[in-house]
């Protein structure tokens, strides 16, 4: 139970860094698969454990909401203060999870490097025809239509999907469509009530739905069946995803140092919870 909620608390704290995924930290802390497993029980008819995979996911959520409420100032603060040095806290925790996550899910299979550099090339891809940085209001909101409900419903599967993905941003998977921007100055004036403001919201979380619940099935399916490529994509995404986490800008002597400190402190958080676990 405890390394449930801390997991969650993980996941909730990775979603509130940009561009970070909170699958990664699922796989990081050992609860990606029986998530995977969990969801895609409760949801089969001849479910067999369905009130403990309720229970579990239960868990899951109660991190995740104490990680988003309880660090989000936290982290505002940490990213307005100290950006690099938290993002390099954040690789460190990825990077010291590695050999650990090979011994543990490859379960002595070889690596498949054609699926690696995949998982490498996806990451790689969304990173290059990610926009820019930047804050944009939206103040004007599309007319609800058919073709646009379609398109939400479509967007927020994607974005669900990635949410379970290691290494994968389901906001940065929205950037790359275009619709990030909306969807944010949605949440933003959801109390204003406005019927073209809630009914695309509710065809965006109805795609989450639908995507987290494909998605945890199309996993569980290929890591039973495919558990060697499976895993080797996802340590492609994970590798590929820490590394273009780096900041690009000038370091100082200073800045080297204290980013240096906070990788390794990142690295210290992952091994005391992989031994606390144990």
């Amino acid at each position: 139970m405890i390394k449930t909620i801390i997991g969650g608390i993980a996941v909730g704290i990775a979603n509130i860094i940009p561009g970070v995924s909170g699958g990664t930290m699922m796989v990081v802390l050992g609860i990606f698969n029986p998530l995977m497993e969990a969801i895609n029980d409760v949801v089969s008819i001849n479910a067999k454990h369905r009130k403990q995979d309720i229970i579990f996911i239960a868990q899951v959520l109660v991190g995740v909401l104490i990680g988003l409420v309880g660090f989000a100032k936290v982290i505002e603060y940490l990213f307005g203060n100290y950006y690099t040095q938290t993002m390099f806290w954040f690789i460190g925790m990825i990077v010291f999870s590695i050999p650990s996550l090979i011994k543990s899910e490859m379960k002595g299979k070889k690596l498949d490097l054609i699926w690696f550099i995949l998982g490498l090339a996806v990451i790689a891809a969304m990173y290059y025809f990610s926009p820019e940085k930047g804050d944009v209001v939206i103040t004007v909101f599309p007319a609800v239509s058919l073709f646009r409900l379609i398109k939400l419903i479509f967007v927020g599967s994607l974005s669900g999907a990635a949410m379970l993905l290691p290494g994968i941003s389901g906001s940065m998977l929205m950037l790359i469509i275009g619709e990030y921007y909306y969807f944010k100055s949605y949440i933003a004036n959801v109390f204003t009530f406005q019927i073209n403001i809630l009914i695309p919201l509710a065809a965006i979380a109805l795609g989450i739905v639908l995507g987290i619940i494909l998605s945890s099935k199309v996993t569980s399916y290929c890591l039973e069946k495919y558990r060697a490529r499976t895993m080797s994509f996802i340590l492609g995404l994970i590798i590929a995803s820490s590394v273009v986490l780096i900041p690009l800008q000038a370091y100082t002597l200073t800045l080297g140092v204290t980013c240096v400190a906070s990788f390794l402190v990142g690295g210290a958080i992952i091994l005391g919870i992989e031994k606390l676990v144990k």
